[in-house]
């Protein structure tokens, strides 16, 4: 009988590699097809400095970059390790190139808990469906090894609320010390994630009172600062307890709010901040740069586009809620829609069961956080950080379809099948990718831009079609007739608004679209006077 226990567990273990196995295979194909993206290059170059022994902020897109994305420099690393007197001339693009393999490592760790998770929850056989919609989500597979901190915000913060729940649920030290390392890690790879020191404790709060147990006891506060001292003491390292402890009244700050703060507690200019100067920094300039504002020469975002409209004074509270609806595959919004329902209906029994609180809080948590208290609405991926609890929620809702009559379960694969084809139509192109709530992709920039569709991962892909198609030109400032090839967001480019010469290229119908983001133009004279008549009988 153990025998077999066991085989049965070497054989679930071994469909999840195989899994993982699949997942890479198809996200090192689908990367060989990008080019490097906007932000990847100031990931790697801050990463290289923190390798040095440098993790200092010296030019303001520094200001949300993380240690962490360093793993993109093993090869580099390991070919110097073999070959001391190995170099390249290439301004560092095989680097680049060859270290977003390594990202996958955080699209792994992800997984991993998804699958732990799924297996506590629902049984053996309850992770398999989650964890392959996970991987093969548009948006997980995008940035599955692009350089950026995006993935690893959810893989780090599932993991850390994974073993804060077993500490909870068992009192195992060790689970406690996990979870606090995790923490750490958590804050130092993104900002945001500094948000977890509220949501652990209102947790907690929910946790003891559904169990009915007495939070304030003697081993209470020293258990809080045991594991504050083990969060700081992470952080701290992660920047080589560089400048730690300077006193408050020291800094000299950027933005308004930390400025207001320290003249306005003069008190307390005395007092170390037990966080290393570099981190300080990140938040100080975060801070300044949304108190900046979009449109300025000094930000460092353009603003928040949607609808074809830009907000230079803020984001919208219903942006990743649009964003969403058009970018998540239909099948599973269906699926997902299903589970908000089955979650309303029961929401104090969900709440009220400690399994279900650590998956609905932080989706809840930083819906709210991203959609209320963020001015940097640049793109979809900023919900990566919670897609490993949607889908260890999503795994609630197939659970129960398990127990339902069979036209349920047709229905359901039906749905998932359908999410699979219509992403597969998009593959390997899929940053882009949108759901066919979008009909005509050619127009889609009228709905969203920014990351979620451009994230100039297909530049390099202009130069080569125009070699391999020489009727189609390079776009032009001023309307003229011909064939042009242009990406998508160079006739949006919300830093330029109403100076950018491809403006016009607005009232043109394009005729075609490559690589789902390279537009394509055949203007004829009649379209350039139906342009200006529309224009005129606008005006």
């Amino acid at each position: 009988m153990n025998q077999l226990i066991f085989s049965y567990r070497r054989g679930q273990q071994l469909l999840f590699v195989l899994l993982l196995l699949v997942h890479t295979v198809a996200s090192y194909y689908y990367i060989s097809q990008q080019n490097i993206t906007y932000d990847e290059p100031q990931y790697i170059e801050y990463a290289k400095r923190w390798l040095h022994g440098k993790p200092d902020r010296v030019v303001p897109l520094d200001d949300s970059k993380s240690p962490v994305v360093a793993v993109c420099w093993i090869p580099r690393i390991v070919r110097q390790i073999i070959n001391p007197h190995y170099k390249l001339t290439d301004y560092g693009r095989k680097d680049q190139a060859e270290g977003r393999y390594m990202m996958i490592l955080f699209s792994f760790l992800a997984a991993f808990y998804v699958y732990k998770w799924c297996r506590d929850l629902y049984g053996v056989k309850g992770w398999w469906l989650p964890v392959i919609l996970l991987l093969f989500d548009p948006l997980y597979l995008a940035y599955s090894t692009l350089i950026t901190t995006d993935l690893a915000c959810g893989a780090f913060l599932v993991a850390l609320l994974y073993h804060y729940r077993r500490y909870l649920l068992t009192g195992c030290r060790r689970q406690f010390v996990i979870a606090a390392c995790y923490t750490g890690i958590a804050i130092v790879t993104k900002q945001m994630l500094l948000f977890v020191v509220l949501l652990l404790p209102i947790i907690t709060i929910v946790f003891y009172w559904n169990e009915k147990k007495s939070l304030l006891n003697r081993y209470a506060l020293g258990k809080a600062i045991i594991f504050m001292m083990i969060v700081l003491l992470v952080i701290n390292a992660s920047f080589y307890f560089s400048n730690t402890f300077i006193p408050f009244g020291k800094y000299i700050f950027e933005s308004k709010t930390l400025n207001d703060l320290q003249n306005g507690l003069p008190f307390m200019h005395w007092i170390p901040v037990p966080l290393p100067q570099a981190y300080v920094q990140s938040l100080d300039m975060i801070k300044a740069h949304a108190e900046l504002g979009a449109g300025k020469a000094e930000s460092t975002y353009g603003g928040v586009y949607l609808f074809g409209q830009l907000n230079e004074k803020g984001g919208y509270w219903y942006y990743y809620i649009v964003t969403l609806i058009f970018k998540m595959p239909i099948g599973i919004l269906i699926l997902l829609c299903c589970g908000v329902v089955l979650f309303l209906r029961n929401w104090k029994q969900y709440f009220r069961n400690s399994n279900y609180l650590f998956v609905l809080s932080p989706i809840i948590f930083y819906g709210i956080i991203l959609s209320f208290f963020n001015n940097f609405q640049t793109g979809i991926r900023h919900l990566l950080v919670i897609f490993p609890f949607v889908y260890i929620g999503l795994g609630k809702v197939l659970y129960e379809v398990c127990k339902m009559k069979l036209s349920y379960k047709i229905a359901t694969t039906a749905l998932i099948l359908y999410s699979f084809i219509s992403v597969g139509l998009y593959y390997p192109y899929i940053i882009p990718y949108t759901n066919e709530f979008i009909a005509n992709k050619k127009i889609v920039y009228k709905i969203m831009m920014d990351s979620s569709i451009d994230y100039g991962q297909s530049d390099s892909s202009v130069n080569k079609y125009l070699i391999d198609h020489q009727e189609y030109n390079k776009p032009t400032i001023q309307p003229t007739t011909g064939k042009f090839v242009i990406p998508i967001r160079h006739i949006v480019n919300t830093r330029l608004q109403d100076k950018n010469p491809y403006l016009w290229y607005q009232k043109m119908e394009p005729t075609g679209l490559h690589r789902n983001i390279i537009l394509l133009y055949d203007i004829k004279q009649q379209d350039l006077i139906n342009a200006a008549y529309a224009t005129d009988k606008k005006e």
